[in-house]
C-alpha cells in the first residue's frame, strides 16, 4: 500500500511538471503571436501613411524596433503625431521607433548600389571566389563598392576590378538607374589587427537602435540559393564592441562565422531559431560575417550587425 501511494505521488508530480511546461510554452507562443498581430496593425497604418509622409521603407527587427525611412522634406513630428493618433497605445508601446530622414536621390542611390553589390556577390559565389570579400556599399560622399582580397591571392587587384566591371556592364539592363556613377575599389587584406576572443550569446534581447549603437548591416528576408550569405564591414578603432543577430528560417542548421585577420570564429544556430551574440573588446579592421546552411539548401533568414561606442557588457 505504501509503495502504491509513492508511485501515485510521483505520477501526479510528473503530470503537474508537464502541465506547467506546456503552459509556459503556450504562453511564449501566444506572446509571439500577440507581437505579430500588433506589428501587422502598425504596418497597416504605416502603409496608409506612405504617400502623405513620404515614406521610403519600414521594417521591424527581432528586438521589437521599427526602422522607418522617410523623405527629408516631410515632417517627422507630424508622422509621430499621426502614429500616436492612429495606433493603439498598447501596440505602440510594444516597439521602439527609429526614424531616418533621407533625400529621394540618396534612397535611389542606396537601392542602386545594393543591386550592384548583389550582382557582384552572386558572381563571386558562382565562381567560388571565397577569398574575395564584398563590403556594404558606401554612399557618401560618392557611391563606392569596396572589394577586399588577400595579399596572397593569385588574382591582382587590377584584374579583379576589370573582371567585375565587365560583369556589371553585361548586367546593366538589370540595374534600375543608369545615371548613377560609382567607383569600385579593390584593396588587399592587411593582417595587422589582433585576434579577438569568441563572442558570447546574449541573455537578453539586444536593442539595435539608440545613440550608442549603430546598425551597419541590416539584411532581412534573405533568400540565398547557394546556401551562403556573406557580408563584410570595417570595425573602427574607436568602436569598442559589436553584436550580431541571426534569424534562421531555414529547416536546417546553419553555421555562423566571423572572419577577422585570417582568423575564423565559428558559431552554430539550429533550424528555425534566432540568437544574438555580443563581441566584447572588438579588434579594429576588416570583419566578415558568413552564414552557411549545413546541407547546401537555400538560406532564408535575417542578419543584423551593430557596432557600439561603449562596452556592451
Amino acid at each position: 500500500m505504501r509503495n502504491f501511494i509513492s508511485v501515485f505521488i510521483i505520477i501526479v508530480v510528473v503530470i503537474l511538471v508537464i502541465n506547467i511546461d506546456i503552459d509556459k510554452n503556450d504562453s511564449f507562443s501566444n506572446n509571439n503571436v500577440d507581437v505579430e498581430k500588433k506589428w501587422d496593425r502598425i504596418a497597416s497604418v504605416l502603409e496608409n501613411a506612405w504617400d502623405d509622409f513620404g515614406l521610403f521603407s519600414f521594417q521591424a527587427t527581432p528586438d521589437s524596433t521599427i526602422f522607418i525611412e522617410m523623405d527629408e522634406t516631410k515632417s517627422e513630428l507630424q508622422l509621430i503625431k499621426y502614429l500616436e493618433e492612429n495606433i493603439n497605445k498598447t501596440d505602440l508601446n510594444q516597439f521602439n521607433i527609429e526614424i531616418t530622414k533621407k533625400s529621394l536621390h540618396e534612397v535611389e542611390t542606396e537601392s542602386f548600389m545594393m543591386e550592384v553589390s548583389g550582382i557582384v556577390f552572386d558572381y563571386l559565389q558562382e565562381n567560388n571566389y571565397h577569398d574575395v570579400d564584398i563590403y556594404v556599399p558606401s554612399i557618401k560622399p560618392t557611391p563606392i563598392l569596396k572589394i577586399s582580397i588577400p595579399k596572397s591571392s593569385t588574382r591582382s587587384s587590377e584584374n579583379i576590378k576589370k573582371e567585375l566591371k565587365d560583369v556589371l556592364a553585361s548586367k546593366s539592363a538589370k540595374l534600375p538607374n543608369k545615371d548613377i556613377s560609382y567607383e569600385i575599389q579593390v584593396i588587399e587584406h592587411i593582417d595587422e589587427s589582433t585576434i579577438e576572443s569568441d563572442a558570447l550569446i546574449s541573455d537578453v534581447v539586444e536593442d539595435f537602435q539608440g545613440t550608442e549603437n549603430h546598425l551597419i548591416i541590416s539584411d532581412t528576408d534573405i533568400f540565398k540559393g547557394n546556401g551562403i550569405y556573406k557580408m563584410s564591414w570595417a570595425q573602427p578603432s574607436d568602436s569598442k564592441d559589436y553584436k550580431f543577430h541571426i534569424t534562421n528560417y531555414t529547416g536546417t542548421n546553419v553555421t555562423v562565422q566571423i572572419q577577422q585577420s585570417s582568423h575564423t570564429q565559428t558559431y552554430n544556430l539550429v533550424a528555425n531559431d534566432s540568437t544574438t551574440w555580443v563581441q566584447s573588446a572588438a579588434s579594429s579592421g576588416d570583419h566578415t560575417i558568413v552564414v552557411t546552411t549545413s546541407d547546401g539548401r537555400i538560406f532564408k533568414g535575417d542578419v543584423f550587425v551593430s557596432k557600439s561606442d561603449v562596452p556592451l557588457n
